[in-house]
């Protein structure tokens, strides 16, 4: 098994996404607001492995690698797998949610 990455650290919520989440957990669990959130986080991405996966494998497709490849390259080595697609898509994407970008 690979080495895992630091973990991440999240800043606080939006003072109304804050409430939503104690009411989220008053009302299902009574859980700590902390146990909910990690529960909450886990569901949106379970939810959301379709759209994930479809990205991971575009960029994985013009990379040259398969998408559970480039998955775990993004997992324990982001910067690497910035470079490889900045090199087959010509814009890195960091790049492309930078932002500074210029407005109009």
């Amino acid at each position: 098994m690979p080495e895992q990455p630091k973990g991440l650290h999240l800043r606080p919520l939006a003072p109304y996404e804050d409430r939503l989440l104690a009411a989220l957990a008053f009302f299902r669990t009574q859980r700590k607001a902390t146990t909910q959130a990690h529960h909450c986080l886990a569901m949106y991405l379970r939810q959301s492995e379709s759209r994930i996966m479809t990205e991971v494998d575009f960029y994985a497709r013009l990379s040259g690698l398969s998408k559970f490849e480039l998955l775990e390259l993004i997992y324990t080595n982001p910067d690497k797998a910035e470079t490889l697609i900045e090199e087959a898509a010509g814009v890195g994407v960091k790049d492309t949610f930078e932002d500074d970008y210029p407005s109009r």
